[in-house]
């Protein structure tokens, strides 16, 4: 009896190692205005966690997002400023998701020397994995910006 007990309990373990495994890392592509265009996967970055309440049709909705800054992922890629004074500021990311829906995020809102706010690419939700990544802007009212299935960031 003990050694069937032992062996379910190591076939449990195996099964849930290889789910684990089997489960591709999330990523997002990131072209524009980068020195490395292609994919950046989000669990080589430092993720941040923040809290979040948005208007529905439905009522009030709150919940606790986790993942690296949108700066972050932006900055893996490698930035690449336009020649002059003053350029960082003027680029925008457009963020879209996998059904085609983009919305824009201006550098001064991320930036720490504009705004700073925690723009993060999320790929945890309420302390559960997500299927796909998405975009959270904390303080929109109406989470408009909320891309879910983010697929691509194109700076501009």
């Amino acid at each position: 009896m003990r050694r069937s007990a032992l062996g379910v309990l190591l076939c449990a373990a195996l099964l849930e190692a290889g789910t684990a495994a089997a489960q591709p890392e999330a990523s997002v592509q990131v072209t524009g205005l980068v020195a490395h265009a292609g994919p950046v996967a989000l669990g080589n970055l430092k993720p941040v966690t923040v809290d979040a309440h948005f208007e529905t049709m439905h009522g009030t909705q709150a919940h606790r997002w986790r993942g690296p800054l949108l700066l972050d992922v932006v900055n893996v890629a490698g930035l690449k400023d336009e020649p002059g004074s003053k350029t960082h500021m003027r680029h925008v990311i457009m963020a879209q998701g996998a059904d085609g829906y983009k919305v824009a995020v201006a550098m001064g809102e991320i930036d720490p020397k504009g705004e700073g706010k925690q723009v993060i690419v999320a790929d945890r939700e309420d302390g559960k994995p997500m299927a796909a990544p998405r975009l959270v802007v904390p303080g929109d009212t109406s989470f408009a910006r909320g891309v879910h299935d983010l697929a691509a960031l194109e700076v501009r």
